[in-house]
């Protein structure tokens, strides 16, 4: 008995023209970004071009946004993937179309519309909101090292970029003499001459050594001198050494992408890349989103605040109620800044304030319960914890002891009163070191930070405990590890570990663009959930 199969003639003509509704399920991503890239005011794109029509024909913005989009959604960033996808994938040519734009054209639309791509990241948080998916009753800011497209032994000192281009241009008259004989000729090498803009990364990398303060000790010295010049006496203070860790360490910039700067990463892995900062909410929706090539993340909190309050007041979005962040944010610039919301719940940087030892070890706590009790001074308990006179007094300080006649620190919320004596000249500064329990340069100090309008620093750490010791203020800070499932999905699930644009400007549009595309999922998750 003949098996009853299905005739495959491949040479059968359509007899209806094929529409493209009818090849993708109505649930699928491409058709939701479709209907995304519709709610989307694309006027900064068409803005870009002739209003008059003359000219040959374009691709549709509407249409490359589409496909820029998809594309970033399923992990994909290769121009020339994407161009041949755009042939062999059903979801690519309904999104294009039909239509096949080249690698060219791609790399070229995602170039041109680089501001453009970069403000997408509101106009996708707007809809987030509309969709009722941002809470900002509590934010989380943490940073993630990306590499750059650059290599990190692409670094140059000064010396060496001064170096290269002069054996260039050695080079250069070897060959000309050559080819030329006498005659005059002034053309650079073929890499030198090309697009891609050798010449101009060295000068920005040249330009990037001589912005980075003095480093190394030859730059330290000579930066010294020029001031000692201009002034016409020595300077004060311990001369520059070549033996330290520091001084030992040029100046350098990259020649593939001068912005990146030389970071560690998890693991004590050295890379060459950015920062990458993100603000989310409990629920991963990302509420800001900023690229910088400041290692630190503390140096990294102004600017990732400020652009997730922008990014909330554009979108339409209630501001930020709490913000957590880990302690690696800490400092008490950033404590005090006008950028940090009303509750700002972040740790205490032991290792900044205490030397690297946190200053809860059972052997500290013996001690000053000791210095309490009056069996040990406070310079004989710096020698046995094997610190300093001035650190020792620190250290009292935060265990908020009381003064009295044995010269016991006073906590710092109640140093302001002394201090505010001695500014109106009732208490010498000596006889105020003597009552708070401190050196006389830290009471200078103090007085100095007191006639400037300044918070005392110890002040602001001790209301940072303070609040931390709040049950509230710890369940919110609990919340704070919410964010790392974000950076889970865009290196692990989309596989984004390193940005293929190079400069912090083409970087930080790529970074809102991944971030946007996130939000994207989110958003189609829930669309699909019904």
């Amino acid at each position: 008995m003949p098996v009853n199969v299905r005739e495959a003639d491949r040479d059968q003509l359509l007899l209806m023209p094929p529409s493209v509704a009818d090849w993708l399920p109505e649930g699928h991503l491409a058709w939701f970004i479709l209907d995304a890239v519709k709610e989307l005011d694309l006027a900064a794109f068409y803005a870009s071009y002739r209003a008059d029509g003359r000219g040959g024909a374009t691709y549709s913005p509407e249409s490359m946004l589409a496909v820029l989009l998809y594309a970033y959604c399923t992990g994909e960033r290769s121009s020339r993937r994407i161009e041949r996808r755009c042939v062999e994938d059903v979801a690519y040519r309904v999104l294009a179309a039909n239509q096949h734009p080249d690698h060219a054209t791609l790399a070229g639309f995602r170039r041109r519309h680089e501001q453009a791509i970069s403000e997408l990241f509101v106009q996708v948080l707007s809809l987030c909101v509309s969709a009722g998916l941002v809470d900002t009753g509590l934010i989380a800011i943490d940073g993630t090292k990306m590499e750059a497209d650059a290599s990190y032994f692409a670094n140059r000192t000064k010396k060496q970029l001064v170096e290269e281009i002069l054996a260039e241009a050695e080079r250069t008259d070897a060959e000309e003499d050559e080819r030329f004989g006498d005659r005059r000729g002034d053309e650079l090498p073929e890499e030198w001459a090309t697009r891609s803009g050798r010449r101009e990364r060295i000068r920005q990398a040249l330009a990037e050594i001589e912005a980075q303060g003095p480093k190394d000790y030859e730059a330290k010295m000579e930066a010294r001198e020029a001031v000692e010049k201009e002034l016409g006496r020595k300077l004060p203070g311990r001369k520059p050494s070549r033996t330290s860790g520091r001084s030992k360490n040029p100046r350098t910039a990259n020649i593939t992408d001068p912005d990146s700067r030389i970071m560690l990463a998890p693991g004590s892995r050295t890379l060459q890349g950015y920062n990458a900062q993100a603000a989310t909410t409990p629920e991963q929706i990302v509420v800001g989103a900023e690229v910088t090539n400041a290692a630190s993340d503390s140096a990294n909190f102004e600017p990732i605040t400020k652009a997730t309050t922008e990014a909330l007041e554009q979108a339409g979005a209630a501001p930020v109620g709490t913000l957590v962040a880990d302690a690696g944010y800490w400092s008490t610039e950033n404590a005090t800044s006008k950028a940090a919301p009303k509750v700002l719940i972040v740790p205490i940087n032991r290792k900044n304030y205490y030397g690297g030892q946190r200053p809860v070890s059972e052997d500290q706590r013996l001690v000053i319960n000791q210095i309490r009790a009056g069996e040990l001074t406070r310079r004989q308990g710096a020698e046995i914890l094997g610190i300093s006179y001035n650190w020792m007094v620190e250290l009292a300080a935060h265990y908020d002891t009381d003064l009295d006649s044995s010269g016991v620190v006073v906590p710092p919320d109640q140093r302001q009163v002394v201090i505010e004596k001695v500014a109106s000249g009732e208490l010498s500064i000596r006889e105020a070191a003597r009552q708070l329990g401190l050196s006389y340069p830290k009471v200078g100090q103090l007085l100095a930070l007191h006639r400037k309008g300044l918070t005392d620093p110890a002040v602001i750490q001790q209301r940072m405990e303070r609040e931390l010791e709040k049950p509230e203020s710890k369940a919110s800070f609990a919340k704070r590890k919410t964010i790392e499932p974000v950076f889970g999905n865009i290196k692990r699930n989309l596989g984004y570990r390193r940005f293929v644009r190079r400069g912090l400007s083409a970087t930080n549009s790529e970074w809102r663009l991944i971030c946007a595309v996130h939000n994207l999922l989110k958003l189609w998750k829930l669309s699909i959930a019904g």
